[in-house]
């Protein structure tokens, strides 16, 4: 089997969320399946992180995305014999001889109206989402990283339930818990940081909440608050975040780090007392599974895909709920034998998640298209 991949997510130095799942998959496939053949499909900005034997890497020139998606990459998969594409996101080519497979992660886009009140989001959103509909009609199958995702697509793009397929995400085996302390200690020492911070890791973005829990943070006693700093890692910046850092409470013991190297993230997890995340919507929330495998507690929202990852070894609270996240937080805080408590569940829970997993069920899917066409 000759299975088309569309890397383009591997832009330059650029660490994305889908681009990282793609990697790890890659990895693992290649080595559990040496007898396919991996065609890795990407432009000039794209960068192969995956390489080997039956890994190979064709660069097509793209100066117009829309006329890549629905021209160029088709007449690649087309002279390449390939027998399948697989796409981590909603694109795909709608006219073609080649099967496509989609993995759609979330519909953040079509769900919350922060993304829907500029005059430019009403302009483009309308055709972008039928677009979306025309993927999902053309796709020989469509994976998603939780039941409740795959709710959303059923629901909100019309998706033929028998195409599709919860195959949940994973984390690398870097996402531990038993890291070696001196090179944690440096990673820690490079950003300033002692062990024992409360941590967030995640994009800034609307629906990620992150007001919710610097005003929880900020509410708590001082002594509390201070001992425990909270640590914001990712990005990009956002308004109503900037402005909350700025008051002289946060400004005290509250940090933002800006986007962490992969590298690096294991040993931050590790050291940190709590990880929160208080999202209103996520299609799996891959830092949730991250921080479990790497043993830290988690305190997170009640949006659906967080309660069917952790299902049980995490604290939960209402996203609305700003009383119930300093209450929450300030108990976790107060109670080292409760965070050990969740620590210990969220490893075993973490480890029900694993990479191979994840592969096997990704290449399970594209072994039934393949074997469909033939």
């Amino acid at each position: 089997m000759i299975v088309g991949v569309d890397v383009r997510e591997w832009h330059g130095d650029r660490r994305t969320g889908i681009g990282r799942f793609l990697e790890e998959f890659l990895r693992v496939a290649r080595t559990a399946r040496p007898q396919e053949r991996f065609l890795l499909i990407g432009n000039a900005d794209t960068r192969t992180r995956i390489r080997g034997k039956n890994v190979a890497f064709t660069c097509l020139p793209e100066r117009w995305t829309l006329w890549w998606d629905q021209v160029t990459l088709p007449r690649s998969l087309q002279r390449s014999g390939a027998d399948v594409l697989y796409s981590p996101y909603i694109k795909a080519p709608l006219v073609g001889r080649v099967p496509a497979v989609n993995t759609i992660h979330d519909l953040t886009f079509f769900i919350r109206a922060d993304y829907n009140r500029r005059r430019l989001d009403l302009l483009l959103n309308a055709p972008f989402r039928l677009f979306c509909h025309a993927v999902v009609k053309r796709a020989a199958a469509i994976i998603v990283d939780s039941a409740a995702s795959g709710r959303d697509v059923q629901r909100l793009l019309c998706a033929d339930p028998a195409k599709v397929r919860v195959v949940p995400l994973a984390t690398s085996p870097a996402f531990r818990p038993d890291g070696d302390p001196a090179t944690d200690a440096v990673v820690l020492a490079r950003f300033g940081l002692s062990p024992g911070y409360v941590l967030y890791v995640g994009g800034f973005w609307p629906h990620k909440n992150l007001p919710q829990v610097i005003r929880a943070h900020t509410a708590l006693p001082e002594g509390l608050r201070r001992r425990h700093t909270l640590i914001l890692a990712g990005g990009p910046s956002s308004g109503a975040v900037d402005r909350l850092l700025k008051e002289p409470a946060s400004a005290a013991a509250i940090r933002c780090l800006g986007p962490i190297p992969d590298a690096d993230l294991p040993a931050l997890y590790r050291g940190a007392a709590l990880f929160v995340f208080p999202s209103h919507y996520e299609g799996f929330g891959l830092p949730v599974l991250e921080a479990m495998a790497s043993g830290a507690p988690v305190l997170c929202s009640t949006a659906a895909a967080l309660l069917e990852l952790t299902g049980g070894a995490a604290h939960h609270v209402s996203p609305e709920d700003g009383p119930g996240w300093q209450q929450a937080l300030q108990a976790l805080l107060e109670d080292p034998a409760r965070r050990d408590s969740l620590a210990a569940s969220g490893r075993v829970r973490a480890a029900a998640f694993s990479s191979e997993r994840m592969a096997s069920n990704i290449l399970a899917v594209l072994d039934e298209v393949a074997a469909c066409r033939r």
